[in-house]
């Protein structure tokens, strides 16, 4: 029993049988029920193993991100994880560190393993060898160099700018940023952002609060204190990563400068429970690794559609930092 008979018997595509299986919540209560009385009537089962043992391939899925410490992306592979053990696949994960060697290295690796699809958080390793590979793939949060491919990923640029608008709106003129490497598509996009919407507000680029190419593991403690100290230091700081939010939070509390207003593009534990509590940018790792998955199923059971980009939506999340008003009008 194929997926193309149950599509056939239930007058649907093979894409709608699909997203049935993988329990896609596009699919309307009635079409969901019709497919899956055809699938019983018909004693249809996805056979994993018969499938792996056909094709040749092991019944695993790659998945290459930056670094598995990142809250963002922990948290994205877990719901890939949750979605897989579904439908009995195993979940292979490696982490880049953001060097170009080792993502090859992974990617080469889960080719040569022959896994049954992979999901992937490109740097600017060149993909277009995967035109001669026909093992499925879906990139996300970025988009692959010269490789045109499924992607799911947020509108990091609107990012930059609705997050950087937000603390403008409270009277801020003077926003620090901290970034790491704009060599990465992400950290130079939301970069674009923040600096196009001081821009149109017609405020200053000020270089003396802004930090770029920094490790994000290092300790901003030191850099926090030092800027807080300037003559016209800044009241708000907008960070466009996770790891470095930490930071930023641990560095304020130590000197008791909670009064200094502070956004965060992704979301991160506890960031709704200290006080004051973190506002964010809401756009969903588990969103992300749940479009991302269910995409990567489709193409593995036949889907050939046409590569397409997903957009997940963003949003403010008001907790508190970051609608704290400037004290200092400049």
């Amino acid at each position: 029993m194929r997926l193309v008979d149950v599509a056939e018997a239930s007058k649907t595509s093979i894409k709608t049988v699909s997203r049935v299986l993988n329990n896609d919540e596009r699919v309307s209560d009635e079409t969901r029920e019709r497919v899956q009385k055809i699938m019983n009537d018909l004693g249809y089962q996805v056979d994993i193993i018969a499938r792996s043992l056909r094709t040749g391939v092991d019944k695993v899925i790659g998945v290459v991100i930056p670094k598995i410490g990142d809250p963002f992306f922990a948290e994205l592979v877990e719901e890939i994880a949750e979605f897989a053990i579904e439908r009995g696949i195993s979940v292979i994960v490696g982490s880049t560190h953001g060097r170009l060697e080792r993502e090859n290295e992974l990617v080469q690796g889960f080719i040569q393993r022959r896994v049954m699809g992979m999901i992937i958080a490109p740097q600017e390793l060149d993909y277009a060898f995967l035109k001669k590979v026909s093992i499925p793939t879906v990139f996300i949060d970025r988009a692959p160099n010269k490789f045109k491919g499924d992607l799911v990923r947020v509108d990091d640029e609107f990012g930059g700018k609705l997050a950087t608008n937000h603390l403008i709106k409270f009277g801020h003129k003077r926003i620090a940023y901290f970034a790491d490497s704009l060599k990465i598509r992400t950290a130079e996009l939301r970069y674009k952002g923040f600096k196009e919407a001081l821009e149109v507000a017609k405020l200053n680029l000020d270089k003396e609060i802004i930090f770029v190419n920094l490790d994000p593991a290092k300790n901003l403690d030191a850099t926090i204190a030092k800027i807080l100290n300037l003559k016209n230091p800044p009241t708000a700081i907008f960070s466009p990563k996770a790891e470095f939010s930490i930071s930023i939070v641990s560095a304020l509390h130590k000197i008791k400068r909670t009064d200094i207003a502070l956004i965060s593009f992704d979301d991160f534990t506890l960031a709704s429970s200290i006080q004051p509590s973190i506002t964010v940018l809401d756009h969903s790792a588990r969103e992300i690794g749940r479009e991302s998955v269910r995409r990567l199923f489709e193409k593995i059971d036949g889907s050939e559609d046409k590569p397409k980009e997903y957009i997940i939506g963003l949003n403010v999340i008001e907790r508190g930092s970051g609608e704290l008003r400037a004290k200092v009008k400049l």
